[in-house]
């Protein structure tokens, strides 16, 4: 393969990791969606769920037809607000915090396998570029967001 682009590179190695990514977690029994959405939740707590799809960037009957699926097996729990009863916070359940976990040592371990291939001199400055890429996706300006 040719030198490509940079966003061509960027947008194939996006490809090649979440595609990864979702052969993995479809082993623990877990869609990307989902995933998506313990992810968020481990990191950030309990959110709306109107700020739950705002943060995913995902279509409100998508997340709540998921979150819904999730409830039924006792991996979320759903409450009403207390300033507003028809604002429903979303949070993990135990058996969703344990899941959650299983997910995380899944996919650290399948990050950590792929960064074992790399020589051993050029993991510091990957996983440096890395920091700078994600500070630096982070500034942009999202269409449409704020």
């Amino acid at each position: 393969m040719g030198k490509l682009m940079t966003g061509a590179l960027l947008r194939e190695v996006t490809r090649l990791h979440d595609r990864l990514q979702r052969d993995t977690q479809a082993c623990c029994g877990t869609t990307s969606t989902q995933c998506h959405i313990f992810t968020a939740l481990g990191r950030n707590g309990p959110m709306t769920m109107a700020d739950l799809g705002r943060y995913l960037g995902l279509d409100k009957g998508w997340i709540s037809r998921t979150v819904e699926s999730l409830v039924q097996e006792r991996l979320l729990i759903k409450e009403s607000g207390d300033a507003d009863r028809r604002t429903i916070i979303v949070r993990l359940s135990e058996q969703g915090k344990v899941r959650l976990t299983e997910l995380d040592a899944t996919l650290n371990g399948l990050s950590e396998r792929v960064m074992q291939r790399i020589p051993t001199g050029q993991r510091d400055d990957v996983y440096a570029a890395l920091e700078v890429l994600r500070d630096t996706l982070l500034a942009e300006p999202r269409p449409g967001i704020e």
